[in-house]
């Protein structure tokens, strides 16, 4: 009941969002240097858009950020789920570089001119059901600290 409460406000959020105004998400993880530069690149594009708003989410110590992140890849129809990871109007796109930028760039650029709902509209009700590489690891520990205990 939560989630569809959430996915609901999301959704009138993006509806009554500021004509202008293009909301960008960003997911990322304070150990990812490509991060730090996707970073700095997105500060750049505020200022030369000051009406661009960047949502950020951490990912890797955060496992609901990154089930937020898996879904929205999904719903945008990416497989690969890496950051830093950006998504904005039609655009889901991960990794850095001057490809990268200028799309994004673009995309924003497009937004700016006919608009585009935020893209957490698109989240569906359901989020992924996946864990994150924090649980995993955590998991993977404590099984080599169980089995050590039980070679004992």
């Amino acid at each position: 009941m939560r989630a569809l409460w959430v996915a609901g406000l999301l959704s009138a959020w993006a509806l009554l969002a500021p004509a202008g105004q293009v909301e960008l998400v960003f997911f990322g993880s304070a150990t990812c240097p490509d991060c730090y530069l996707m970073k700095e690149f997105l500060a750049e594009l505020v200022r030369d858009y000051p009406s661009l708003k960047v949502v950020e989410y951490e990912v890797t110590f955060h496992p609901e950020n990154w089930r937020l992140m898996v879904t929205l890849a999904r719903a945008y129809g990416l497989t690969r789920e890496a950051v830093p990871m950006v998504f904005v109007g039609e655009l889901g796109i991960s990794g850095v570089g001057r490809a990268v930028e200028l799309r994004i760039r673009e995309e924003v650029e497009r937004c700016l001119a006919r608009g585009c709902p935020s893209p957490l509209a698109r989240l569906p009700e359901k989020r992924a059901r996946v864990l994150s590489p924090l649980e995993l690891a955590l998991i993977l520990g404590a099984a080599v600290v169980l089995l050590l205990f039980l070679l004992r």
